[in-house]
């Protein structure tokens, strides 16, 4: 089997990278300064030469703010990248994984999202993605869409990964306590997804750790578990004043992947407490 892997060196990207050493499986890793997936012409000739089994779409604009700031640049790379690897996996017969959000539903429910569940993003981000979504369904029938929630690990850049990492912690944290969603630790993610992409199972699937909490409750557990002195306070979204609007509540359920893998990822709190306790936390 050989692997193609966009964003490579995202949090994802480098968890699935190492993954895939440890197997043994052939693949090529790329991003940016190897190979920009919005250059169609490039990315054709490369993939054809290369000729891999799957293709796994990790390369994105992810800063939420930063795509409802400049929206061409989220849609070339969100979704008209996904346009361009979509047609050529059809065309050389592979399959592809694309990742994307939950931040493609409007958090107006009072249950966690299913893969049945219709679509309404409220910002830029999440509007690119579904259209990756669209794009990919369109040209490829071999592939999986997997949606995904806030994900922590060694690789994440996010500020509560920051934070976990730093050697001197401030004295004082605010964390938003009004914006619900799942927790996906990249670990757990990345052999769920080496799972899903060895199968025939084409779709879309959700898959996120076990559970649902808002970032104040993250950094409270995460306090609980490594005892460090920062006071974790309270705020709400709206305090923040962020460019793009975010869901209030959109946690993920993993119906479809625990179909097919016949177990559940284990609760966002378990994997935390596994993630801290890594030597990089001393």
């Amino acid at each position: 089997m050989k692997i193609f892997v966009s964003g490579a060196n995202g949090a994802l990207g480098q968890e699935m990278i190492g993954l895939l050493d440890r197997k043994g499986i052939d693949h090529l890793a790329t991003d940016i300064d190897q190979l920009d997936v919005t250059d169609f012409r490039k990315t054709y000739d490369a993939l054809l030469h290369y000729h891999p089994d799957v293709i796994l779409h990790f390369a994105a604009i992810s800063d939420v703010d930063k795509c409802e700031e400049d929206p061409e640049t989220a849609l070339r790379v969100n979704a008209l990248s996904s346009l361009g690897l979509g047609i050529i996996a059809g065309k050389i017969g592979a399959k592809i994984l694309y990742t994307s959000t939950n931040f493609i539903f409007d958090g107006n429910d009072e249950e966690p999202y299913t893969e049945h569940s219709t679509p309404n993003p409220i910002n830029t981000y999440g509007r690119s993605k579904l259209l990756g979504e669209n794009y990919i369904k369109e040209t490829c029938n071999r592939h999986f869409i997997i949606r995904t929630s806030w994900l922590f690990g060694k690789y994440s850049k996010n500020f509560v990964s920051r934070f976990l990492n730093s050697e001197e912690k401030p004295e004082f944290l605010d964390a938003v306590c009004n914006r619900c969603a799942s927790f996906t630790y990249t670990v757990d993610l990345a052999e769920a997804l080496f799972l899903v992409m060895k199968s025939e199972s084409f779709g879309v699937f959700h898959i996120v750790n076990k559970g649902e909490g808002s970032f104040l409750d993250f950094l409270l557990k995460a306090k609980e578990i490594m005892r460090f002195n920062t006071e974790i306070r309270p705020i709400k979204a709206e305090d923040l004043n962020l460019p793009a609007p975010r869901p209030k509540y959109s946690p993920l359920a993993s119906q479809y992947y625990e179909i097919l893998s016949r177990q559940e990822l284990r609760n966002w709190g378990d994997a935390l407490a596994e993630f801290v306790g890594e030597p990089s936390f001393g």
